[in-house]
């Protein structure tokens, strides 16, 4: 027994050891920009993903909060399947939704202060992968941004920079609700194989002439690893009916 514990001792040592001996790349701020791009077109092309969306927006009149987990595959094809789950609260009111989609029709599953409805509609692929990509949409122009920073450890690098208000809209979610926004402060995290890890997003944003504080957290689980959705049997589509043509 002593010796088996002993060994044990010494296989975690040993690990200590190999992890404090770690490498830690020797990034210079552009070069980190450069690779943070890279990590974030790879986002862009993954035909799978698993993300999680996290989000608040408050003012004095206005109190938004969003959750959203997005699972997706096959995307950039006509097999795209994906299945989305949002909770959404906004002053007194909330909104408890599960899409599914699959062969270009959107099934929504809709409880809306206890009010359910199942619906559902054609929708094209390109518009529905568009729209929850839409939290990080494209990568950033050196340009536009300032004040950039770097933090890098043994696993990853995280870049933080002040993004011009104008680029917000293009690059980043900005809730329908905002009129305007002010300069965002965002932090890409990605690791050394250019996998992105996180993203970390906080900006002003105006209603009218009300000024309140957005702040969101995308997690990206899974890029381009194997994603597991069940579709919907033809007994659960029979308990959607379709979206009538006004209904929106």
């Amino acid at each position: 027994m002593k010796k088996t514990l002993l060994a044990l001792l010494a296989l975690l040592f040993a690990s200590a050891l190999s992890a404090c001996d770690r490498e830690i790349p020797d990034y210079t701020v552009d070069e980190a920009f450069v690779l943070m791009n890279e990590a974030v077109d790879e986002w862009l092309g993954a035909a799978s993903f698993v993300a999680t969306f996290e989000a608040t927006y408050e003012s004095e009149t206005l109190d938004l909060t969003e959750s959203i987990v997005v699972r997706m595959k096959n995307a950039g094809s006509g097999d795209l399947v994906s299945h989305v789950v949002m909770s959404v609260t906004k002053n007194d009111s909330w909104q408890y939704t599960v899409n599914q989609y699959e062969a270009g029709i959107l099934y929504t599953a809709r409880n809306e202060n206890g009010t359910v409805e199942r619906v559902y509609d054609a929708q094209s692929r390109t518009s529905f992968e568009a729209l929850y990509r839409s939290f990080l949409k494209s990568g950033f122009d050196a340009a536009d941004v300032r004040e950039e920073s770097i933090m890098v450890d043994a696993d990853q690098c995280t870049v933080t920079f002040e993004l011009d208000a104008n680029e917000i809209d293009d690059s980043l979610y900005v809730p329908e609700d905002l009129d305007r926004v002010t300069f965002a402060t965002v932090s890409v995290t990605f690791r050394h194989d250019g996998t992105l890890v996180r993203l970390d997003v906080a900006y002003d944003g105006y209603v009218g002439e009300e000024r309140g504080a957005e702040n969101y957290v995308v997690t990206f689980e899974k890029l381009d690893r194997y994603v597991v959705i069940a579709r919907l049997s033809a007994s659960e589509k029979a308990t959607y009916a379709e979206v009538e043509e006004d209904a929106e």
